[in-house]
């Protein structure tokens, strides 16, 4: 009988292991994971209020976002309703990708991963920090134009030396002073905002001492530039050390 049993056995194969259920304990975890994944009547109701499926890229999210803000535009409710509903879904995208249920494209994964930041080219030694600031490229060739075209005024008429180097002093005070404020977007908040002491002495003792360096330098290099009056030297010298002062220095504190 034993030998009858121990055949049988043999023919049946190797006993294979099932698999084991899954501890009570962890269910309820597993559960609420997939619900998470899954959008909430909230985000479903975003993705419709978009007109997108609940597939859609990152592209297609802002493409349709965008579109919809501009056929509301000047409706802010309508405007402020389709803020909402990108936020859900992208706070929802978001989710999904940090859970590894998201395959990564162009926003959702890379921008994600963790990134060297590129070492800008010029760097303020430690103790200019304070007192001076590099500029942003729009800033730079802003004052560069307004600077450079009051500058050479006297080049065309030697008797607009005087103006040249007060509407360059002026604009200097304004940039200066004005560099590092917070930008409220409205004239008349910032035409009400308090002045500030400290700030207005140092506007207006960097932009007094440019201009003396500036038209002393413009003196100096007169020899170079012979084929310019003593005039414009010294507009062209003080108007430079005034685009120099408003655009590296900053007087506003944090």
């Amino acid at each position: 009988m034993m030998a009858l049993v121990a055949a049988a056995a043999g023919l049946a194969g190797p006993m294979v292991s099932l698999p084991r259920p899954m501890p009570a304990a962890a269910r309820p975890a597993v559960a609420r994971i997939s619900m998470q994944l899954e959008p909430s009547e909230e985000v479903s109701a975003a993705f419709r209020s978009l007109g997108i499926g609940e597939d859609e890229s990152y592209d297609g999210i802002m493409a349709a976002y965008e579109t919809l803000k501009a056929k509301n535009a000047g409706n802010t409710k309508a405007v402020i309703k389709l803020e909402v509903a990108k936020d859900r879904v992208m706070d929802h995208r978001l989710r999904q990708r940090m859970s590894g249920s998201l395959k990564p494209d162009r926003k959702f994964g890379e921008d994600l991963r963790p990134k060297d930041a590129k070492k800008p080219l010029i760097t303020l030694p430690p103790f200019l920090e304070e007192i001076a600031e590099l500029p942003k490229r729009t800033y730079l060739v802003t004052n560069i134009a307004v600077f450079g075209i009051f500058g050479l005024l006297p080049v065309f008429e030697a008797s607009f030396v005087s103006s040249s180097i007060g509407l360059n002093f002026g604009i200097a005070m304004f940039r200066l002073y004005n560099r590092g404020a917070p930008d409220t977007g409205n004239d008349e908040d910032m035409a009400m905002r308090p002045v500030n002491k400290r700030a207005s002495f140092l506007t207006f003792g960097i932009c007094g001492l440019a201009t003396a360096l500036g038209g002393l330098l413009g003196q100096l290099l007169k020899p170079l530039l012979f084929f310019l009056s003593e005039s414009a030297a010294i507009s062209l010298g003080a108007s430079a050390a005034l685009c120099f002062a408003c655009s590296f220095f900053k007087v506003q504190g944090e």
